[in-house]
């Protein structure tokens, strides 16, 4: 998951706005904590782990993200507009990684496109969706990088076995709730969108939604993963950060952003 790397796609830009005072905050022990699992790559199944020591592999999937959330909204994770992302295919990434938390394999699902000069995500930052000054889930000013709309270089994944949920043994109809990273580059830097309550503790906001669709002999096969809630209109809320080169630097909160989308997983 390199994090440096950045190649030039389509961009749609909108008029640049006024900008609030960035605020630093000090890091808590668990904001520390889950830095540190931002900047250390996961990179194999722990030697005390059951096959610990054997050579294994991801298990490739495609990811389809949807224009419209569940309830017809603009998404603000969307699609780049041409089809589904294959894993392999124009320096996609799109898998169940076997570098699972919790010794869990193929727990997790991982997406990037920031290794392909073809593909990319539409990432949305819409002033409608700023948690603004009063709202009780308000924590520091809203200051993205740009407002409105882009096609940038990401890497989304959930990270449900740090909570010991394994997407691949879910049951055909069944659910549960995990942290999601939504990673992007843009104007020169890496930010992180952050719907990951339960890894980062960060109270304002939430985690998100997968469920099962269907399963076969060997596990789960087709998922979706929404914000909590979706199917009652209820839209998921990350916190937007920059994580500081090092950690005992201190990170930047540039506010929390409402967020809808609908992300479709399936075997292959």
């Amino acid at each position: 998951m390199p994090d440096t790397l950045w190649f030039p796609v389509r961009r749609t830009t909108f008029p640049e706005r006024p900008r609030n005072p960035r605020r630093k905050v000090a890091f808590t022990a668990t904001a520390l904590a889950f830095v540190l699992i931002l900047l250390v790559p996961q990179t194999s199944l722990g030697s005390g782990c059951p096959g610990g020591g054997k050579i294994q592999t991801n298990i490739s999937v495609t990811t389809y993200i949807s224009d419209l959330d569940s309830n017809v909204l603009q998404s603000t994770i969307a699609s780049d507009g041409l089809g589904a992302y294959s894993d392999g295919v124009n320096g996609v990434t799109s898998i169940l990684t076997v570098n699972g938390y919790n010794c869990i394999k193929w727990g997790d699902w991982q997406f990037g496109t920031y290794s392909s000069t073809v593909r990319a995500v539409n990432q949305g930052l819409l002033t409608s969706d700023a948690v603004q000054r009063g709202d009780p889930r308000y924590q520091a000013p809203a200051s993205p990088p740009f407002w409105g709309t882009e096609f940038l270089e990401s890497h989304i994944e959930v990270k449900c076995t740090l909570i010991n949920n394994d997407m691949l043994t879910m049951t055909a109809g069944s659910s549960f709730t995990c942290p999601l990273i939504d990673r992007f580059h843009a104007s020169g830097t890496d930010h992180r969108l952050l719907p990951a309550y339960s890894a980062t503790g960060y109270p304002e906001t939430t985690d998100v939604q997968v469920r099962c669709n269907t399963a076969d002999s060997s596990g789960c096969n087709d998922w979706f993963i929404d914000p909590i809630g979706a199917a009652l209109g209820t839209e998921a809320v990350g916190r937007l950060i920059q994580p500081p080169p090092r950690p005992n630097e201190q990170q930047i909160d540039d506010g929390d952003f409402s967020m809808r989308f609908h992300i479709h997983v399936t075997r292959p």
